[in-house]
C-alpha cells in the first residue's frame, strides 16, 4: 500500500494532496516508533521497531537493501550474515609463542568489514585456515555489536552476567548479616 502511495504521489505532480497524505503517514509511522519504544518488553519493541522502520524506509524511498542483516537479538537469535565482497582480508607474518612456524610464515589473519570499518586480528593457532575461521566469528560478533549495540548477543551476555553478579554479592551480603546476627546473639 505504502509503495503504491509513493509512486502514486512521484508521478503525479499535480496531486499535492496524496503528497501529503503520503507524508502524513510517514509522520504517523514515526510517531508510532517513538510509542513503540516505550513498550517495556525488549523483544517485541524490536521486532515492531524494525518493522516500522523498513516501512519508513520504503516510504521514503531509501529503499531497505542493507548489507548487513540487522536481526532482533536475543539470547540464541542469529548474527547478522556477512558477505564475502564486503570483506577485506589480509595476511600478515605472525609474532610470539609459536616458534619458527609461527614467526616465518604468514598465519596472523586481518579481517575488516568495509561498510562498518570494523576490524579484527586474529592469530590464536598456527593454522591459517583455523584463525580465517576464528577471525570470521569473531567479526560477526563485533560487526553485531557496532549495529544492534545494547541488544547485541555480547551486550545481553554481559548485562546477564552482572546481574547475576549482582544477586550473588547480595545474597551473600544478607547471609554474612544473617551470620552476624546469630553471633551476636550468642
Amino acid at each position: 500500500y505504502h509503495d503504491a502511495k509513493r509512486v502514486n504521489a512521484e508521478n503525479s505532480d499535480d496531486d499535492d494532496d496524496e503528497r501529503e497524505e503520503f507524508t502524513e503517514i510517514v509522520d504517523y509511522l514515526h510517531l508510532i516508533s517513538d510509542l513503540v519504544a516505550l513498550l517495556p518488553y525488549a523483544l517485541l519493541r524490536e521486532e515492531i521497531l524494525n518493522e516500522v522502520e523498513s516501512v519508513v524506509r520504503r516510504c521514503v524511498g531509501e529503499g531497505s537493501e542493507t548489507s548487513v542483516a540487522t536481526t532482533a537479538s536475543q539470547p540464541g537469535g542469529a548474527l547478522p550474515e556477512l558477505k564475502e565482497e564486503e570483506l577485506e582480508e589480509k595476511f600478515v607474518k605472525g609474532s610470539g609463542a609459536g616458534g619458527q612456524k609461527v614467526n616465518k610464515t604468514s598465519n596472523r589473519v586481518i579481517l575488516i568489514h568495509v561498510p562498518t570499518q570494523v576490524r579484527v586480528e586474529c592469530q590464536d593457532t598456527r593454522s591459517l585456515t583455523q584463525n580465517r575461521k576464528i577471525a570470521r566469528k569473531r567479526l560477526r560478533l563485533k560487526v553485531d555489536a557496532f549495529i544492534n549495540g545494547k541488544s547485541s548477543r555480547t551486550s545481553q551476555k554481559a548485562s546477564v552476567a552482572v546481574a547475576k553478579k549482582a544477586k550473588n554479592k547480595s545474597r551473600n551480603k544478607r547471609r554474612r548479616q544473617q551470620k552476624k546476627k546469630k553471633s551476636d546473639k550468642e
